[in-house]
């Protein structure tokens, strides 16, 4: 790979060139057949679950690459031909009594395994080959005392990102107290109510002040007013405790892809969004997606699948909800404001000026509700294509006031996501019993063959929705973060996440690109 100046894709003839450095063509870590990833730092190759594990260690200790999606320069390349999976199993089977190599992942559950690989990878042993790989000599890799002043050359400067503000209860609250009074307004029982109790405690007054007791009449006021006050403010405070208790943080290996990203420019953060970027020399993209967070769910969390969306040439922005991570309502919000702000700093910020050639938009959550009150209410001639995960419910008013139906608006694309054990999309708690029903009805219609491939008889100037479950996902599978009990309890995923991601990305990419 000498003849590489810059970091490129790798050719089939590196490809093969790196395999035969693993002549057995196994996971490092599992056995696994056929590993794609690659551990640079110890010049070892290693399946798809295993390259999660070692992100969640940190770039510091295993810088990560995909062998086909990712470019790679000449100091990597080299590093991992000096090394390879025999070389590293026997070098750490000589220094260690026991060995964690090798577990299959049928055979141990993953939070196992990443404790088992976190502490050999911790280990003095680990240190020390890190530092023999790192040295030019290639005759070092028989020494046991390296210099500990060698570095890892290839691994880019470790990025820190600052721990996220928590929000005021005052900040919550600004939230909270519309949403409730925007609750009880379009509940006709709750108005009735109101207005009974109303009714009863002034007519009270006035009787009372007519007798005489002008002091009682005053209590009578105060306490028809300030009771529900009283029940709103406290109903707003509990809400807002709630969304303080149960903020849903990202899984570390989230963070580490996402820093490892920055690092090699292919991602950025802005005050407004994260922003991930195709490998392109010319900064030009297909397609751009805007992304809205779940409720509470931090941003970095859908950095796996923005990833794999990046790398297939879509540029992905996740838009930044904190300090509050939740968007109850947008009717005091400027939300096409927000989304072209988001898409100009994008484009202008990221270090690059970049050119997209159409731009989408799509939610997780309650993330997608701005995203179908965006295209229904002021966006439809710009973004023709939404995406939507976890969802089975349509903005109601207390969300967005007068949101037409997206059937109505013309030549829309929908795609809906939705795990086989998601418990939140399906959950009748809030909705009622009347919620799909309702969403269904506000959505456009499936094309007469629906496949998000595109290989439908639809009509390419009609809206269509296109309905595809990931058999085994669940809710918080459509990010990295969980287990998710708030609102209300999630299912259990029956497959691995890294599945889940993977066929999300796929028919996200295949949506979006078609």
């Amino acid at each position: 790979m000498s003849s590489m100046s810059t970091a490129q894709p790798l050719t089939a003839s590196q490809l093969s060139e790196l395999k035969n450095c693993s002549p057995s063509n196994k996971c490092a870590e599992c056995s696994s057949p056929g590993p794609d990833w690659a551990s640079v730092t110890y010049g070892i190759l290693i399946c798809l679950e295993c390259a999660g594990i070692h992100r969640g260690l940190g770039v510091h200790v295993s810088f990560v690459r995909s062998i086909t999606m990712d470019d790679w320069s000449c100091e990597q390349f080299d590093r991992m031909m000096r090394g390879g999976n025999d070389k590293w199993n026997a070098y750490w089977l000589k220094h260690n009594s026991c060995n964690v190599a090798n577990t299959p992942h049928d055979h141990v559950d993953r939070k196992e395994m990443a404790q088992r690989l976190k502490a050999k990878y911790e280990s003095d042993t680990a240190r020390t080959y890190r530092e023999i790989l790192s040295s030019t000599d290639n005759s070092a890799a028989t020494s046991t005392s390296p210099s500990t002043s060698q570095t890892f050359a290839a691994t880019p400067k470790k990025v820190i990102l600052p721990e996220e503000p928590l929000p005021t209860m005052k900040l919550l609250k600004s939230q909270t107290v519309p949403f409730l009074l925007s609750l009880v307004m379009q509940s006709t029982k709750s108005k009735f109510m109101l207005l009974a109790w109303g009714l009863l405690g002034f007519g009270s007054a006035s009787y009372a002040q007519r007798l005489g007791y002008q002091n009682f009449s005053y209590g009578l006021l105060f306490l028809t007013a300030g009771i529900p006050y009283f029940v709103i403010e406290t109903g707003a405070r509990k809400i807002a405790t709630g969304f303080l208790q149960n903020r849903h943080d990202s899984y570390k290996s989230a963070k580490n892809l996402f820093t490892d990203r920055i690092s090699i420019g292919r991602a950025k953060r802005l005050p407004n969004c994260d922003v991930y970027y195709p490998k392109s020399g010319e900064k030009k993209a297909k397609v751009g997606l805007v992304f809205y967070p779940g409720a509470l769910v931090e941003r970095t969390a859908y950095s796996p699948i923005a990833t794999e969306l990046s790398d297939r040439g879509i540029v992905v922005v996740v838009a930044n909800l904190e300090p509050s991570r939740v968007l109850l309502s947008v009717n005091n919000y400027n939300l096409k404001e927000k989304v072209m702000r988001m898409i100009s700093d994008a484009l202008f910020l990221g270090g690059d000026v970049w050119e997209v050639e159409e731009w989408s938009i799509g939610g997780h959550s309650m993330g997608c509700f701005a995203a179908i009150a965006a295209v229904a209410k002021e966006m439809s001639s710009t973004m023709k294509k939404i995406v939507l995960y976890g969802i089975g419910s349509y903005p109601d008013k207390t969300y967005v006031a007068d949101c037409p139906s997206l059937r109505d608006v013309a030549g829309v694309k929908v795609l809906v996501i939705n795990g086989s054990n998601d418990k939140i999309a399906t959950s009748t708690v809030f909705s009622g019993p009347e919620k799909e029903k309702i969403f269904r009805k506000n959505m456009p219609p499936a094309p007469p063959l629906a496949s998000s491939s595109g290989d439908s008889v639809a009509d390419k100037n009609a809206s269509y929705t296109y309905f595809e479950t990931i058999h085994g996902g669940n809710h918080a599978g459509c990010a990295s973060y969980g287990p998710q009990t708030f609102p209300i309890a999630d299912g259990v995923r029956s497959i691995t996440l890294e599945e889940q991601h993977r066929q999300t990305a796929e028919l996200t990419a295949k949506f979006l690109l078609g």
